[in-house]
């Protein structure tokens, strides 16, 4: 019989030839794939040593007998469903705009994956997948996970760095008035919502429409220091000469704004006082 070790880190196996093993996860969450079977597939025991047994019972299938220790997840039917191990409560949501809990958000830790993004009860109670979800809803506030081909979260902060700064995206009520802004924005391009947002808080954070003002304004947020008269100089001209709009000319700037390089897509981007 062979036998499998894993790291202190979330490890992953995925059973390719049915048969006889024993899988040890150490530590992490350690997660065992059982490719396109069904859960009804197989039975799922705990021996009295602790060990988790699963047995295939299928006879249309190979024969699996796995002893598993230190495993935390069972996943069949090709990643849609689950079994928690040793108490973890497991869940999967895929494709829905949000998900609710009755929880705060201190009571997870939240991180994308390569599909989507999981909750993690830090009381090791409950692992919780979401593909293709939008928010998540917590008691305390909601988390923004729509950050893929210019999703609505991407763009409020790309907008919020540029024009107030990157410390703004920790205000969790000037993200949720700027997703508020965008899902009710009736435009349908990714490109016209983000020139509307832009125009809107360039009105906000420099009333005037100074052209020099909001040149040095985006330039600093985005470069990190202010621009010399020779810098911004170019950047005025546009505005003046109306080659460049303040909104169209705050997508440039925006769009040079890294929020990979910031971690946000993999933590997502709180939110208060907007439900979606």
């Amino acid at each position: 019989m062979t036998t499998y070790t894993g790291y202190a880190s979330d490890d992953g196996w995925t059973v390719v030839q049915a048969g006889t093993f024993t899988l040890n996860g150490a530590g992490g969450i350690d997660t065992l794939y059982l490719g396109t079977s069904l859960k009804s597939d197989y039975s799922v025991s705990t021996a009295s040593d602790g060990s988790i047994h699963v047995d295939s019972v299928s006879a249309a299938s190979a024969p699996l007998h796995a002893t598993l220790q230190n495993m935390e997840v069972l996943v069949y039917n090709s990643n849609h469903d689950y079994t928690g191990l040793g108490g973890l409560d497991v869940a999967f949501f895929d494709g829905s705009s949000s998900a609710a809990y009755k929880k705060a958000s201190s009571n997870y830790t939240l991180s994308a994956t390569g599909t989507g993004f999981q909750a993690l009860a830090k009381d090791g109670t409950g692992l919780y997948t979401f593909n293709n979800i939008e928010r998540i809803q917590f008691t305390d506030k909601s988390v923004a996970l729509d950050f893929a081909n210019n999703g609505n979260a991407s763009l409020v902060a790309k907008t919020l760095v540029a024009v107030f700064g990157a410390s703004s995206l920790t205000k969790a009520d000037y993200v949720g008035i700027g997703l508020k802004y965008l899902d009710q924005d009736v435009n349908t391009t990714s490109a016209q919502k983000f020139a509307d947002l832009m125009a809107l808080a360039l009105s906000v954070a420099v009333p005037s429409g100074s052209h020099p003002q909001v040149v040095n304004l985006l330039y600093t947020n985005v470069v990190g220091a202010a621009p010399s008269t020779v810098q911004a100089q170019p950047f005025v001209d546009m505005l003046d000469k109306g080659t460049q709009s303040l909104a169209s000319l705050g997508v440039m700037a925006a769009d040079l704004v890294n929020i990979t390089a910031m971690g946000i897509p993999q933590s997502g981007l709180a939110y208060t006082g907007y439900t979606l």
